[in-house]
């Protein structure tokens, strides 16, 4: 039986009978007065009112305080302690998040500054000027990566490749 009422929140058997011996009494009352009233109206409004009242009273918030909720958000220092790295991660998450739209995010565009940049002052390398050098530097794979379209984001292994690429540049 428990089972059977238990959506209907903290139904006891006492107001329904409470409900019906009122509603009893208010027809009792009212065929003193000369009001004809049907029972079975008066106990159904009664029974609704009942149950209107244990679905209300199965919402309300309980008496025990909940535990304090422990959120972590993306600025909170613990968490994420090294910025310049969280804002990479961000750029990959939001370019990862977005299929087919790699191309448009800044996470490559910085990706091929920082190669470019690593090329001219580790080699003396341009990467748009000295195409041919910068593909035996980096490897044809993270050459193209940089400087093709690329519509989606890589794996994180394609990416580990790619970064590894990138610092290995002596």
């Amino acid at each position: 039986m428990k089972e059977f009422l238990a959506p209907l929140g903290r139904l006891r058997m006492w107001p329904a009978f409470g409900a019906v011996a009122a509603a009893a009494a208010v027809w009792a009352a009212a065929l003193m007065v000369g009001v004809d009233f049907a029972i079975w109206q008066l106990v159904a409004l009664a029974l609704a009112a009942v149950l209107a009242y244990s679905v209300v009273s199965g919402m309300r918030a309980d008496t025990e305080p909940a535990p304090d909720l422990i959120v972590h958000t993306v600025n909170e220092p613990s968490w994420r302690p090294f910025t310049d790295v969280n804002r990479w991660e961000d750029r990959f998450i939001f370019a990862e998040a977005k299929p087919g739209r790699f191309e448009t995010t800044n996470a490559k565009q910085q990706l091929a500054e920082l190669a470019a940049e690593r090329l001219r002052l580790r080699r003396g390398l341009s990467l748009t000027g000295q195409p041919d050098e910068c593909r035996a530097a980096l490897g044809e794979s993270t050459y193209l990566f940089l400087t093709g379209p690329v519509p989606d984001c890589p794996t994180p292994r394609q990416l580990g490749e790619h970064l590894q690429a990138i610092e290995e540049i002596q």
